[in-house]
């Protein structure tokens, strides 16, 4: 989401995560007939297994195969200031790595399923993190980096099959236009704010139409954003250094009662 002109102060899930029940006990087997036993093998249903709470998040239990946590928290709902705290999982649990100040959309927070398009609202939820891009080079990134140029696009256009994507300009499929309804937006030319960027898997891989595209975690533009989180430059370079896809890595972005409730 491009960064907009507001004035605004700003910054820093949704599909509930509930434990599985505890398996019953095994079905009755009836005997046959015959006078010998069958031997009747039964298999228990897979326990999920979940990492131990992150702090100040309750509303959610994420799988254990998640170490990395990227946590966004705001003071309301309308705020467009925030802060962003890393933490990373060891044996003896969740250690926090980094804590700073972010900014939000301008139209502050709300919750993931309930978004819409063009409101300036950054959604809350727990999304993973999969892919970065940049202006500039590759900073190290362990996560798959694109280092953009005049033919990269985040594909914003409602009536495209590539809505929500990063897609060439010359491959087609989708309006090259900067403004309007259909617009999507031309990532080399968006500012300093997409030296580099996260991708933030909100309404990805199979999106809801309209629900919103192109949110990532970006360095700061010039005020609050148009629905992303955006840190500084230099934490946003420790960041993509820091993400390693092997960890599963998450964000999870809310108010900070409603995380906690």
């Amino acid at each position: 989401m491009r960064t907009t002109r507001f004035g605004l102060a700003a910054v820093t899930l949704l599909a509930l995560l509930v434990p599985a029940a505890p398996a019953g006990a095994a079905p009755t087997i009836a005997e046959p007939a015959a006078t010998t036993r069958t031997s009747v093998a039964t298999v228990a249903p897979a326990t999920v297994v979940y990492a131990p709470r992150v702090p100040g998040v309750h509303r959610w239990l994420l799988p254990v195969r998640v170490r990395q946590v990227i946590v966004v928290s705001a003071t309301t709902w309308r705020t467009t200031y925030g802060t962003v705290s890393l933490y990373s999982r060891t044996t003896t649990g969740w250690r926090r790595v980094g804590s700073w100040p972010a900014r939000l959309g301008y139209g502050g927070l709300v919750v993931a399923a309930t978004r819409k398009q063009d409101t300036g609202t950054t959604p809350a939820g727990v999304f993973p993190i999969t892919q970065a891009f940049g202006r500039y080079p590759d900073p190290g990134a362990k996560l798959p980096y694109t280092h953009v140029n005049s033919d990269h696009w985040w594909v914003e256009d409602r009536r495209s099959r590539f809505y929500n994507q990063m897609r060439l300009g010359s491959l087609g499929g989708f309006a090259l236009r900067t403004s309007g309804y259909n617009s999507s937006e031309h990532l080399s030319t968006m500012g300093t704010q997409y030296d580099y960027a996260a991708v933030i898997d909100f309404n990805r891989p199979k999106p809801v139409i309209g629900r919103g595209a192109g949110i990532f975690l970006h360095v700061f533009g010039r005020g609050a954003t148009g629905g992303c989180v955006s840190v500084s430059l230099g934490h946003m370079a420790a960041v993509m250094r820091w993400l390693d896809p092997k960890a599963s890595p998450r964000i999870v972005i809310g108010q900070s009662t409603w995380l906690a409730g």
